[in-house]
């Protein structure tokens, strides 16, 4: 059984690791969506058994009262009361959560994909260079060069 505490953690996506990130991603991905499926097949057996035990309790409710006049009302609340269906009903909702859970985090997962390739695309973009969000002295120069080319044709046109 998977740990989700410790698959959270790996939600987190260290921008200054891309590489390893792309590495990960995908035994990640496929780590979470495998215990989704483990926890979803256990949630849909867990509810059979609960129709199953309800079933039972059914039929053993309609054989009491046999020899009297019941109503379908009458029934279902015996069935709903018995302790067999509310210990059937509560592994059936605990699966439940964990596999809803599980299924959060699968998205997660694949939206993290989405985020590591973006920050890729940023990357190679030089987001990330100190020197691409202030210019560099080159760039500085040139700039300058062109503006006082600039002036200087106008000068020449007036």
């Amino acid at each position: 059984m998977v740990d989700v505490d410790e698959l959270r953690s790996y939600l987190k996506i260290d921008k200054h690791a891309l590489d390893q990130e792309l590495e990960e991603q995908p035994m990640l991905l496929f780590q979470i969506s495998e215990a989704y499926v483990q926890a979803a097949a256990e949630r849909d057996m867990l509810k059979e058994q609960v129709a199953t035990i309800d079933a039972n309790l059914d039929h053993a409710a309609r054989e009491d009262f046999a020899d009297q006049k019941y109503t379908e009302a009458m029934v279902k609340n015996l069935v709903q009361t018995d302790k067999k269906h509310d210990q059937a009903m509560l592994k059936f909702l605990k699966a439940k959560e964990r596999s809803e859970l599980l299924f959060a985090l699968k998205e997660a997962f694949q939206s993290r994909g989405y985020m590591i390739r973006d920050l890729c695309s940023l990357y190679n973009a030089n987001y990330f260079e100190e020197a691409s969000a202030r210019g560099t002295a080159g760039t500085d120069r040139a700039t300058y060069k062109a503006g006082r080319e600039r002036m200087a044709q106008a000068r020449e046109r007036r």
